[in-house]
């Protein structure tokens, strides 16, 4: 999402590193303090000012707030003045996400107000030093630039309600009291039922590897993000979350996340492509919501916010806006290009120059004429060079390298642009300049000469295994073992590419040469290259290398789950075949007494809340078969991720006697807080019901739920329940921390679901139970 492998929004992938960068924009000096968390690709630009230091993977704090805007509600302040320091180049950066995105007119005020600039020949420099300090941004893109001014945001509007809440960072580590405080209910959002804003809090549950003993990707995001993965719209932000952000956005186009997911279901494919420019929808997991596709929405505006007249004129301005930004990273490689030329290093981002290079071929085949229309030193050799690979786009790998290798000797301009090939052209192209006929020599992007490089060791490499494994693939795997040895297992950017190249040269003996290696060997590649080995094999064959099989010893079976969870590959769709495939496993072996299958179950990273939807006739003979290690297990559920409340409310659709147990289990070892919680998760299934058929709610379940508590609790036990569940969410609702119609849903909820139930008498008990207790929450 963002990208596959991690949630920059900015750049292909996140990756923290060092970088020396040159500030374009402003005489002062870079500050001696650490950006905060930034894709950086190396360059070979030497600075001529002070450099900027190295990004790391830590987040500073964003900076004090100004005296002038700590004020009491009412209290009126002159709007802060424009940065006298930032270039043309960045104010039409800062109007483009201002126009994109719905900022307030105190919000623009403010982003004129912060120290922007230009890292001229530092294209993947992304990074923020706060508030006070300045931010850098190294090419045109609105997702980028909106990620990094969000970063710098911080500390430029009171809390609203809070005046006094401020934003001074302490001395020594931690942050700052407005911060913590935001943290804080960053995580009361993710511990709240079901509601309208789930499908934004299931985009937070899929960042890589997030956890609650791994906040950084939730809290990251929701720092920096927030804006670019609602549009800007202030409606899509949480109630809990909307005070930090009430000064700086406005209202939008949408009134709900679920005219959201209507609207962009509803693109066409390109617009939905121009779409993901800015705006961060196509990284929500919408496979559950089909049935809100409606006929309105064309466009990149919703159908029903805007008169047709004026829907169009925006339509139109948004497609200028992301035009423009493009044509401006088409003008900025022309002239900033001898600014990237260099000699080799070691440790090269490929993936991001890959991303990078791509890009400009992207763009120039949609904007063909631009860069021979500059009067730039460099514009005809660029436009004549992508122009030639863009015309071998329909070509075959071999007769693509082949034109290639023809073409060079006349053309080596070409060569900088070779990161820009598939990988089986590639190798096709260095086994043909191979010996006799080297790649022309002389300047190129610094980047290129390092792919180059590697291309040159890695080619023979590949070509070694390969014909190894054809021949068998046990021998494949002696000649990878051997290379992963010599190059002892790294560097990580260098193995990424090594098995690309593998993977691409012959997918299918690439895989069975994998599948040779020991299980030893395997585990030890799970972490540099999770995502790589998981495209090479089959599920059943990726879990069979970390014996997570049927016939696995208990101990080995455990440990190979344990890997599993802990080297994700970055991309919750990618980890989604190989997970269900191991649930599948975990099914099979569990059964009555089956311990180790329940310490799996226990394991930190386990996936409890999914296994339950999967498997959900397994999990619930495992956690039944003994009531006691369930209680435990739930109880002990990730409270970020999965809290509790959240797994009984999966059990509750699996199986309402388990979740009723469960829920007894739990009163009586005195964990009241969670009872009542775990009642009022189900506080908006009729309205999420009716609108997301497809969503897997069961008023039916939920009223046998209702039922099985009253039988086995009694009436005036679940009545104080429901009572303290209205009580708490009344206030909650007051403080807005949820919805203002959270009582209400909860009480159509409970009705709907008891009407379900065949006993008449138990549908008159239930009712004047939920009329009682929704009187004293304000309910009714």
């Amino acid at each position: 999402s963002g990208s596959a492998a991690g949630d920059l929004v900015s750049q292909a992938t996140e990756q923290p590193g060092g970088a020396t960068g040159r500030p374009s924009d402003s005489g002062a000096n870079a500050r001696g303090s650490t950006p905060t968390k930034s894709v950086v690709a190396k360059s070979a630009a030497r600075s001529t000012t002070a450099a900027v230091p190295g990004a790391t993977n830590h987040r500073t704090e964003p900076g004090a707030t100004p005296d002038s805007t700590v004020v009491s509600p009412g209290k009126t302040v002159p709007p802060p003045t424009p940065n006298p320091s930032n270039s043309d180049w960045v104010k039409v950066r800062l109007d483009a996400v201002i126009q994109l995105y719905h900022i307030s007119e105190s919000g623009v005020a403010l982003l004129r107000s912060l120290d922007l600039r230009q890292m001229r020949g530092e294209p993947g420099f992304f990074g923020s030093y706060g508030l006070k300090g300045w931010a850098g941004v190294g090419e045109a893109k609105p997702i980028g630039v909106i990620h990094e001014l969000s970063h710098s945001y911080w500390g430029g509007f009171p809390v609203e309600g809070f005046p006094g809440l401020s934003f001074e960072t302490p001395q020594g580590p931690g942050l700052s009291p407005a911060m913590e405080r935001y943290h804080a209910d960053i995580l009361a959002f993710m511990a709240q039922p079901p509601d309208d804003y789930e499908v934004l809090r299931e985009r937070m549950r899929n960042l890589p590897e997030v956890s609650s003993e791994n906040l950084e990707p939730l809290f990251h995001n929701l720092e920096a993000d927030m804006v670019y993965g609602t549009g800007g719209n202030l409606a899509l932000v949480p109630p809990v979350l909307r005070k930090y952000w009430g000064r700086f956005l406005e209202e939008g186009d949408f009134a709900s996340w679920y005219e959201v997911v209507a609207w962009f279901q509803n693109l066409t494919a390109e617009d939905r492509e121009i779409a993901g420019k800015y705006l961060g929808f196509e990284h929500l997991d919408l496979r559950r919501y089909d049935g809100l596709a409606t006929s309105g929405g064309l466009g990149l505006l919703p159908s029903d916010k805007a008169d047709k007249a004026d829907r169009a004129e925006r339509d139109l301005l948004a497609r200028d806006i992301l035009t423009g930004e493009e044509k401006q990273r088409l003008f900025d490689l022309a002239d900033q290009f001898d600014l990237l030329l260099g000699d080799p290093r070691d440790e090269e981002k490929f993936e991001f120059w890959r991303g990078y290079l791509r890009d400009k071929r992207d763009l120039h085949r949609k904007h063909p004429d631009y860069l021979a229309s500059l009067d730039l030193p460099r514009a005809d050799d660029l436009s004549a060079a992508l122009d030639y690979l863009v015309g071998l786009d329909d070509l075959a790998h071999q007769d693509r390298a082949d034109a290639l290798g023809e073409q060079i000797p006349k053309q080596p301009f070409l060569v900088n642009f070779l990161p820009i090939l598939d990988n089986q052209t590639l190798l096709l192209l260095f086994a043909r300049f191979s010996g006799r006929d080297p790649l022309p020599q002389g300047a190129t992007l610094q980047a290129t000469a390092s792919f180059v490089e590697r291309l040159g060791l890695f080619g023979s490499e590949v070509d070694r295994v390969l014909s190894q494994g054809r021949r068998e693939p046990s021998l494949g795997a002696v000649e990878l073992l051997a290379f992963l040895q010599r190059s002892e297992f790294g560097p990580e950017e260098d193995l990424k590419l090594f098995f690309e190249l593998l993977r691409d040269g012959d997918h299918g003996t690439a895989g069975e040469v994998v599948q040779a290696l020991d299980r030893d060997t395997f585990k030890r590649l799970m972490e540099p290259v999770p995502y790589h080995l998981r495209t090479l094999l089959e599920p059943r064959e990726f879990l069979e290398q970390l014996a997570v099989t049927t016939d696995a010893g208990e101990l080995e079976f455990e440990q190979g789950i344990a890997t599993l969870l802990a080297e994700p590959s970055g991309n919750f769709t990618v980890d989604e075949p190989f997970l269900n495939e191991m649930y599948q496993v975990v099914a099979t072996r569990g059964g009555p007494g089956a311990q180790h299958v329940l310490r799996v179950l226990g394991q930190p990273l386990f996936p409890l809340e999914e296994f339950i939807q999967r498997q959900p006739e397994a999990a619930v003979a495992l956690l039944a078969d003994n009531i006691q290690q369930a209680t435990d297990l739930v109880s002990g559920s990730d409270p970020v991720v999965s809290p509790p409340a959240r797994i009984i409310y999966r059990l509750i659709y699996a199986d309402p006697a388990l979740a009723s147990r469960l829920i007894q289990q739990f009163e009586h070892r005195g964990q009241e807080e969670l009872v009542v919680e775990s009642l009022a998760y189900i506080a908006y299934d009729q309205d999420r019901l009716a609108r997301v058929p497809g969503l897997p709610i069961s008023l039916e379940q939920d009223g046998e739920f209702l039922e099985r508590l009253l039988r086995d609790q009694g009436v005036d036990w679940l009545g104080q329940r429901l009572g303290q569940a209205f009580d708490l969410f009344e206030a909650r609702s007051r403080a807005g921390q949820v919805s203002r119609d959270f009582n209400s849903q909860f009480r159509t909820t409970l009705e709907a679901a008891t009407s379900t139930l065949s006993d008449d008498s138990m549908v008159s008990q239930l009712g004047e139970i939920i009329a009682k207790a929704a009187a004293g929450g304000d309910g009714g």
